[in-house]
């Protein structure tokens, strides 16, 4: 039925008018209290849609007011286009607003648009019957009041979205749903206001009457109420001048274009990337840094680090990174200052200028209840440093090995904390106080460098009259005391974070780091690691079989040594196949050497003329004697068609009767449980680590240092090293290694696959390429085996008698130790949990963990 005021229906009837010119007629949908102003409405426009809501399921029962996710969920079950507008009943739209959205549609695969209204005053004083001469006064007569009134938003209907039951015809629905859309970062939201014409017929107050307030409206309390509820302060920044995107121009004449809202808050980018600890890394970018930006931004990418702002220092490095969505801020004053100069002289006033931007920045930052790390972009992080970092509410900061007196202000925590505030505001304090000497020329009069009057020498200062904490030095190294001094090598730590401050210049930098391979990229297309071989239960056995696979040669009592510890090992009662490679004799070989392969090929026979001696009990048998002379690194790579996870054993190693039931469950935690499984991972290895991968010439460095295992338990570890005494392998990851070995020439690997001067790779040169090979594979894809370490070094799943004391005591001594307390006396104990169990020793307790990552 019509509104019982003709001026509102009117109104209205302008609306649904102005609609019915940009689209066809049942494309339209209206929503409607009851069931008979649908069919009214029918009767003046046939093909329209039409629902009324329904009311025991979308009406308030005290404000009798419908619920606006009932009209969203509507809306999406009927809507047959893949755009949806939203509107209210009393705007008029003009043929500028399917143009914005068309031109929006060829530029952003999701996006959400919003729009402020233009108030036009409608009088009950004149005849507004005409649509056409309504809208072309409302062109002319109608302005912008405020920017919180939208009245306009669209967005794809694949976008998903969640309406929460706000009241219809009330305040904070909009700012809700815009602060979720914003703070969202896959979805773009842009401001059409300066592009389209979104026209409300605002009816005229009466004389002497005033306009309601909406907090006064019906129902305002309740969707208060339910903002604060459902997302605390956020909808704050629901406001269409926080939208980072704006249109401007004349779509319809293919004169618009978008541009950078740089009044945007940065609460929005605080909101969308600090950690639910609230903490935010903010780093500082200039266009002169730009392949150290890249290289940072990499990294940041390689260890899966998303709470951190760019904080730009001119327009054009700002531009750069936000064309590839990096979360980067600047500010108005900032872009208009900086765009058009050279970069500025270190120390200068423009330089101070620059830093106190950054430090009123900071402040910002600490007012909104945020902590704060600011780092320089020559940082380079291995790893997440907010798992590191003390979160006692402490100042932290990085010291300087060389110069115990003064801090390094280029990588520093402040919490937003009474204490850190008033902290960083006396470091704003005193960078004014630098300004304005500068500005008198003070400092020049007094002959002082440049670094003497720094934002750096102001914190220092501060620091002086505040607690704070200094952060490990050997996890947080300066680049003196990694690259030259080597202090983390020495301890056998991999840094969080290393500052490169000690080399001046860019181009110094940058050779530092490519030498290192620690240059991720100097552009914008970052170096990739390999993502690995993905999970895929279907194609792996259930549960899982584990295929033992023996290298021998001419060693028998070591073969047999080897053969009787698998046999004696405990199975479970599973059925585990047992391959024997046994080598032959090349044409070089000695007489008495071939005669220990005979005695060899005596016991375990040939296949043909001499039967086996050997008996396996527990599973199928396979006994392969080489047609010629292949070396270890072909019976290594002896191809197969086997999907079990394969363990690799040479004939001088011995096991422990309990290595099978500690590899399965090692196995079915992260090789079968997808939750831990890490597709980097090739496999496993049985043996404790004994050669480190960043020991430096001169510098010994101890297994696993004892500061990071003060349980005294073993621990399981990433390591790009080849464990070889009992090598796991999971399937998928050995058929990539056995195809990739195809396309490579093993005698052209003449340099090491990692950074010159470390041990290791001394070590991986003096190797003949049956060592080579494994890094060479693993090092570029980023792939590791997984050790553990324990403190008693002979306590190892496996024991190598290769490296034994040739001393038939000293010998005795090792196999006594080994099998007294390795085999004899282990009692194995069942899982405590999914997480580790336990092996009990007759003189000591050992502990295996199964950390979850």
């Amino acid at each position: 039925m019509p509104n019982v005021d003709p001026i509102q229906h009117q109104i209205q009837t302008n609306a649904i008018w102005s609609w019915s010119q940009l689209l066809p007629m049942e494309n339209i949908l209206l929503f409607f209290d009851d069931e008979k102003s649908c069919s009214f409405m029918r009767t003046l426009y046939q093909e329209i849609s039409c629902q009324s809501l329904p009311l025991s399921k979308c009406f308030h029962s005290t404000y009798h007011r419908p619920y606006m996710n009932c009209v969203f969920d509507l809306a999406q079950q009927h809507i047959k286009t893949s755009i949806l507008v939203f509107v209210n009943g009393d705007i008029i739209l003009h043929n500028s607003v399917p143009h914005a959205i068309s031109f929006v549609n060829t530029h952003f695969r999701e996006f959400f648009l919003v729009g402020c209204r233009r108030d036009y005053v409608v009088s009950r004083s004149l005849n507004y019957s005409n649509p056409a001469n309504t809208l072309q006064d409302a062109l002319n007569n109608s302005q912008i009041t405020s920017t919180a009134d939208i009245d306009f938003i669209a967005f794809k209907t694949d976008t998903p979205i969640y309406m929460a039951p706000f009241l219809v015809g009330v305040y904070r629905w909009d700012n809700w749903l815009l602060s979720e859309m914003l703070l969202r970062t896959n979805i773009t939201v842009i401001d059409v206001t300066q592009s389209t014409f979104i026209i409300h017929q605002k009816l005229k107050e009466l004389d002497g009457q005033k306009p309601l307030h909406h907090s006064s409206r019906i129902g305002a309390a309740y969707n208060d109420e339910l903002t604060k509820n459902i997302s605390g302060t956020d909808y704050k920044v629901g406001f269409i001048n926080n939208a980072p995107q704006i249109l401007s121009g004349d779509c319809q004449k293919n004169q618009c274009e978008f541009k950078e809202n740089l009044l945007q808050s940065e609460v929005i980018l605080l909101k969308q990337r600090a950690n639910t600890q609230k903490y935010i890394a903010v780093l500082t970018i200039k266009r002169g840094h730009i392949p150290l930006v890249w290289n940072w931004v990499c990294w940041a990418k390689r260890i899966g680090f998303q709470n951190y702002i760019l904080l730009a220092e001119d327009f054009e490095v700002y531009k750069i990174l936000r064309v590839v969505n990096q979360p980067v801020f600047i500010s108005l004053k900032q872009s208009l200052n900086i765009s058009s100069k050279s970069e500025a002289k270190y120390g200068s006033y423009d330089f101070q200028i620059i830093m106190m931007y950054r430090l009123e920045f900071l402040m910002r930052v600490l007012r909104a209840g945020y902590h704060f790390l600011n780092a320089d972009i020559d940082t380079i992080w291995l790893s997440n440093p907010f798992d590191s970092i003390s979160q006692n509410l402490s100042i932290t900061i990085q010291g300087q090995m060389h110069k115990k007196m003064k801090m390094n202000r280029g990588f520093i925590i402040v919490h937003a904390t009474p204490q850190g505030r008033h902290f960083w505001q006396n470091v704003i304090k005193c960078q004014s106080q630098i300004l304005v000497k500068l500005q008198e020329q003070q400092y020049y009069k007094n002959k002082l460098s440049a670094s003497a009057f720094t934002e750096q020498e102001c914190i220092n200062d501060c620091l002086k009259y505040t607690k704070f904490k200094l952060l490990d030095p050997y996890l947080f190294p300066d680049e003196l005391s990694f690259f030259d001094q080597h202090r983390s090598q020495s301890r056998g730590l991999v840094p969080v974070v290393i500052h490169e401050n000690w080399l001046a210049g860019l181009e110094s930098k940058i050779k530092r780091l490519r030498s290192w391979n620690l240059l991720a990229s100097t552009n914008s297309s970052c170096d990739s690691l390999e993502n690995g071989i993905p999970y895929s239960l279907p194609d792996r056995a259930t549960p899982v079989r584990i295929r033992i696979r023996v290298l021998a040669y001419n060693r028998l009592q070591s073969l047999k040594r080897l053969l009787n510890s698998l046999q004696l090992a405990n199975y479970s009662s599973d059925s585990v196949a047992l391959d024997i490679s046994i080598d032959r004799p090349s044409s070089k070989a000695s007489v008495a050497e071939k005669n220990r392969w005979k005695q060899v090929i005596a016991y375990m026979g040939d296949g043909e003329q001499h039967p086996s001696k050997f008996r396996w009990s527990h599973g199928p048998l396979s006994i392969t004697v080489h047609k010629k002379h292949v070396g270890l690194f072909g019976q290594w790579t002896l191809a197969n068609d086997h999907q079990e996870v394969q363990l690799f054993l040479e004939d001088d190693i011995e096991v422990s009767p309990h290595f099978y039931i500690f590899l399965k469950r090692v196995i079915d935690f992260y090789y079968m449980n997808q939750s831990n499984y890490d597709s980097r991972m090739f496999g496993l290895s049985l043996q404790h680590q004994h050669t480190v991968l960043g020991q430096r010439t001169g510098f010994r460095i101890r297994s696993i240092d004892k500061e990071l295992n003060e349980t005294g338990a073993p621990v399981f570890f990433k390591y790009q090293l080849l464990g070889t005494w009992g090598a796991v392998f999971f399937p998928e990851h050995w058929y990539a290694f056995l195809k990739w070995i195809t396309t490579v020439k093993l005698d052209d690997m003449q340099a090491g696959c990692t950074p010159s001067g470390l041990v290791s790779t001394q070590w991986w040169m003096e190797r003949y390429r049956t060592g080579r090979i494994w890094e060479t594979w693993k090092y570029p894809k980023n792939e590791f085996d997984r050790y553990y370490e324990v403190e008693i070094s002979i306590a190892s799943v496996t024991v190598s008698w290769h490296l034994c004391f040739k001393s038939s005591a000293n010998g005795s001594l090792i196999k006594s130790l080994f099998r007294e307390k390795m085999i004899l006396n282990l009692e194995m104990h069942p899982l405590d949990s999914a997480e580790n169990f336990s092996v009990k020793m007759k003189c000591t307790k050992i502990n295996f963990y199964l950390p979850k990552e």
